[in-house]
């Protein structure tokens, strides 16, 4: 980390946790990917410990240099433990609250854990379609899974402990990237506002809202407020055709999906402090184009973790790009030729980071078009007015100090422009999916608005003490303090309002078991999920009862990561790019549940080389017609509790 960051205000700390695991979480992936070593807690300690040994040989060459410049900046290394300290136990005290691992996307995230864990190599198999691999962006709850290998914690225990971590290393991240910005204006500035500026911008990415919360509070009432309006607003309020999603990171940390979008969060500090390393280090020479290596590196791990962030993150990097090299050699060929090959050195490397995740992958896309419907003027801006505010603010003091312009200012800039790019790209073009006319946008619009939410709040920071360095005067200094603290405090009221409807204004204490619920709403299921992970190992299928998404249907597949012959439907369907494949399995699991044929019974169960049959009160409610006696003759009990029975199924030869 010192030798990539050693010029930011905390020697790069705030990124050492999320770096450091992602170099030793990405050496598995590739050697694991390639069949070289098994996915084992053994093999990950080996290579954790590979990496302790480099960076201890490091320190040992540098020791002096290292000391001195973690003693100098000590006081931002403080400062960063206590954020990311607070920040993970806040959010372990609100977990605890309601830890449920149910609801939303998150049968599906902590089945691609579970998975992962059960794996011998990678890709891991799909919980929901035995005998494929999961063909999705997997490499986050991958990395979920690598950390819990590595602490030995239940999952259903590191998948909470996770949502902390996350929060604690956005703080720590956001922190790092805005105020080392700020602290490169100037070798003079304000150390207190090289502090202020990074916190603003850690709390506004980490816990901010958007205009929808102040503005509907003052016309409706703190009582009619309803928490995902501000994120289901356009074609929401008034109702239309045009249903879209725009959420944002705080919404994330209140639903607790453990989600591709959130688990990338802290991904992209790190990214975008490298981008501004190869920026503020490059010469006049050729050689300054390996210093993009380190942020396309990151770029091709986004693109594992979510795929749609390449896209983003490439475009945002070319306007960066594009703004430090106008500001470094002007509007000449020269800029945009220095543009071009960085950006060329960044996409390319990000592409041969992930060609083990891409020849593996088959893209879900369907291609682009033109949108049917585009967002009322009245509502983007309520949604973005924030963001607003800042971009017109901060264009104004430079236009109007054009001679005082730094390289920061030049990175910010490309950060707030490129946000508004994606914000309005939405506007113009979609990428086509499986989902109906009326949500035809909503999907790219989330995808794109959320990293457009998370740059321009990154910025605002930034802005904020920019504007009153740019400032002459003590009434306008405090007609811009009293301005920001309003504009601040109308979107950090959100949190409250997330937290006391989802977690019941934390007031019961149910620990941070996120099996909890199952337990107590289907006891016997519960039982059988214990049976099953105590006595099954590998990745042997089992056959569940096939459920819609985002229904209680397939927790067992879920909470095991045991594959099943098909799980939820429409995940499935999104997956392969068409329904057919799921349709056929449905219609065979209803036959292996129903029937009384056993001839045509033990050919599909051969056929999926189903091990294990699960008859439960899911199975029951699914299947009006169920023979359940049957099984005694394929195959024997090997658990009853309640309702819910599982039966081991004959081995094939015997079957046949």
């Amino acid at each position: 980390m010192y030798l990539l960051f050693r010029n930011f205000v905390d020697v790069g700390y705030g990124f050492s946790k999320t770096f450091g695991f992602i170099i030793v979480s990405y050496v598995v992936f590739f050697l694991s990917t390639l069949k070289i070593i098994p996915l084992n807690t053994i093999f990950l300690y080996v290579i954790l410990i590979a990496y302790f040994f480099i960076n201890r040989q490091i320190f040992t060459k540098k020791k002096a240099e290292i000391l001195s410049s973690l003693s100098k900046n000590k006081r931002y290394l403080i400062i960063q433990e206590i954020l990311f300290t607070l920040g993970y136990f806040l959010w372990v005290y609100v977990r605890t609250h309601q830890p449920d691992i149910n609801g939303l996307e998150k049968f599906m995230d902590f089945g691609f854990i579970n998975s992962t864990l059960r794996s011998k190599f990678l890709p891991p198999p799909d919980m929901w379609l035995a005998g494929s691999t999961i063909n999705y962006y997997w490499y986050g709850h991958y990395f979920v899974a690598f950390l819990t290998k590595l602490s030995q914690i239940p999952s259903q225990v590191t998948y909470n402990l996770m949502l902390a971590t996350i929060m604690g290393l956005t703080l720590t991240g956001t922190f790092s990237l805005t105020s080392t910005l700020i602290s490169k204006i100037s070798d003079n500035i304000d150390k207190r506002k090289i502090i202020i500026a990074g916190f603003i911008s850690a709390i506004a990415v980490t816990f901010a809202g958007n205009f929808h919360t102040p503005f509907y509070l003052l016309k409706d009432g703190r009582n009619k407020y309803w928490y995902p309006d501000a994120t289901r607003f356009i074609g929401y309020n008034p109702d239309t055709q045009d249903k879209t999603i725009h959420e944002f990171p705080i919404y994330s940390f209140v639903v607790s999906d453990l989600h591709a979008h959130l688990i990338g969060l802290p991904f992209i500090f790190v990214f975008l402090a490298l981008l501004w390393n190869a920026l503020e280090k490059r010469g006049k020479g050729k050689k300054y184009l390996y210093k993009f290596i380190p942020p396309g590196f990151l770029l091709g791990v986004m693109f594992m973790t979510n795929a749609w962030d390449f896209a983003n993150y490439s475009l945002i990097s070319g306007f960066i790009i594009l703004f430090a090299s106008l500001k470094k050699w002007g509007l000449k060929f020269e800029a945009i030729l220095r543009t071009a090959l960085a950006a060329t050195v960044l996409v390319t490397t990000g592409v041969i980071t992930t060609l083990p995740f891409l020849l593996i992958f088959d893209s879900i896309a369907q291609g682009v078009a033109f949108v049917n419907a585009r967002s009322p003027v009245w509502q983007l801006a309520i949604l973005w007015g924030f963001p607003a505010v800042f971009t017109i603010i901060f264009v104004y003091k430079l236009l109007l100090n054009k001679s005082e312009i730094k390289l920061p200012d030049a990175f910010v800039l490309g950060l707030i422009i490129s946000a508004w790019a994606l914000i309005i790209i939405p506007e113009i073009i979609y990428v086509k999916d499986i989902y109906i006319a009326s949500h035809h946008r909503a999907n790219t619009m989330f995808k794109l608005t959320y990293q457009a939410f998370v740059i321009s709040y990154i910025a605002s920071g930034y802005i904020t003490i920019r504007t009153f360095l740019l400032t002459k005067g003590l009434v306008r200094k405090l007609f811009f303090s009293l301005f920001f603290a309003v504009i601040f405090a109308s979107v950090l009221y959100y949190p409250k309002l997330g937290i006391d409807s989802y977690y019941g204004e934390l007031k019961v204490y149910h620990g941070l078991a996120g099996d909890t619920w199952l337990k107590e709403r289907y006891p016997a299921t519960y039982e059988a999920v214990s049976w099953l992970k105590d006595n099954v190992k590998g990745q042997t299928v089992i056959l569940e009862a096939p459920g819609d998404s985002y229904t209680d249907y397939n927790v067992i597949s879920s909470y095991t990561g045991l594959p099943t012959v098909s799980g939820w439907f429409v995940h499935e369907w999104l997956w392969r790019g068409t329904s057919d494949v799921p349709s056929a399995r449905v219609s065979d699991i209803d036959v292996i549940y129903t029937s009384n044929d056993l001839e045509k019974t033990t050919q599909l169960l051969n056929h999926y080389k189903v091990e294990y049959v699960v008859v439960g009160s899911f199975e029951r409610e699914k299947f009006a017609n169920l023979v359940e006696s049957k099984f005694n003759n394929l195959g024997s009990s090997v658990f009853s509790w309640g309702d819910t029975t599982i039966y081991k199924i004959k081995s094939r030869s015997d079957l046949q």
